[in-house]
């Protein structure tokens, strides 16, 4: 038996019968050629076992309403390996929560930003999911299907290097519907989408990556632009799920102030997300409310413009979120 059938067979076990003949066949056409090293590269991308243990990574701060839930939840859909957190000196039960999970806690007393970085650094798994504390996922049937999205080859030399989760359960009702509007007019805006509320990402589309401990938000946006200049994209997955989005009503300010910052960082490169944020929203929700008949899409999501208007306009006064309850989300 030649080496690199004795590779198929060993990995047979843990992956699909679909999955095993596409391998095959690619490997087929890389070993006839002469391509050894491709081969090499695609085994180690492609097969990532669903039953490997991971690490989940939340960052948290006065997040007892919905943590213990999120936690219980994500057990039960992906195997944990580890469940990391950084907080930012929670004053409710937070603390309590993750220790009855044996949670491995950091602490930090800078930014969102700075927590995310941390997470990152403190990540041991090759693949590891980042968590927001009000998100609680329903089912587990999507894992292997978003750990088999991870490293595919979409063309033109270029991975995935991450998967966001998409909860069936977005509210605000009239953000959701805004941004269901717009997915469905424009596919590629929804198989784009980044977030890491609830997101599987590969350790090297963000190895080397330095998260600037200025970003108070926006810290999802540098992680997405970082994967992007490793020559890697990012998917997204629909999932049975909700995530609560706690503070949803301030957070257009937050973001707005933080996307400013981020600009005067990054510069050009964060410009389509201030195109979109703060010229063309309200123009976009215009369009979204009169196509649906919804005048709560419009009213909502003007109020939200407004906030990311305020924030740009103001960093320094809107940089951080002013929480009296739960979620660093």
């Amino acid at each position: 038996m030649s080496p690199l059938a004795s590779v198929v067979k060993y990995f047979r076990a843990s992956l699909s019968k679909h999955s095993v003949v596409r391998i095959r066949r690619t490997m087929g056409r890389f070993h006839a050629s002469g391509d050894n090293k491709r081969v090499g590269r695609l085994l180690d991308m492609r097969v990532l076992d669903p039953r490997e243990p991971i690490d989940v990574l939340i960052a948290t701060y006065n997040s007892a309403e919905f943590l213990d839930l999120a936690i219980e939840a994500t057990k039960r859909c992906v195997p944990v390996a580890r469940i990391v957190a950084v907080d930012h000196y929670s004053t409710d039960r937070t603390l309590d929560i993750l220790r009855k999970h044996s949670a491995e806690i950091h602490f930090e007393n800078v930014s969102l930003g700075y927590a995310r970085q941390l997470l990152i650094q403190n990540a041991k798994t090759r693949v590891f999911m980042m968590l927001d504390s009000d998100v609680v996922l329903h089912d587990g049937n999507w894992y292997p299907r978003a750990l088999g999205m991870l490293g595919s080859d979409v063309g033109g030399g270029k991975r995935v290097g991450a998967v966001s989760l998409i909860p069936s359960e977005n509210p605000p009702v009239p953000l959701r519907k805004y941004t269901e509007f717009w997915w469905h007019l424009i596919p590629a805006l929804e198989r784009d989408f980044f977030v890491t509320h609830s997101t599987l990402i590969l350790k090297e589309a963000v190895e080397g990556i330095k998260i600037p401990q200025s970003l108070g938000a926006a810290e999802d946006v540098y992680i997405w632009l970082h994967i992007r200049r490793k020559g890697q994209v990012t998917r997204t997955i629909r999932v049975r799920g909700i995530h609560h989005f706690a503070h949803s009503e301030s957070k257009g300010s937050w973001m707005g102030a933080n996307l400013r910052i981020l600009q005067g960082l990054v510069g050009k490169e964060v410009l389509p997300f201030v195109l979109r944020n703060v010229c063309a929203y309200p123009m976009l929700s215009a369009i979204a409310a009169v196509l649906m008949r919804n005048g709560d899409v419009l009213t909502y999501n003007l109020k939200r413009w407004y906030g990311y208007l305020q924030g740009y306009s103001n960093p320094r006064k809107f940089r951080q979120i002013i929480r009296t309850r739960s979620a660093m989300s």
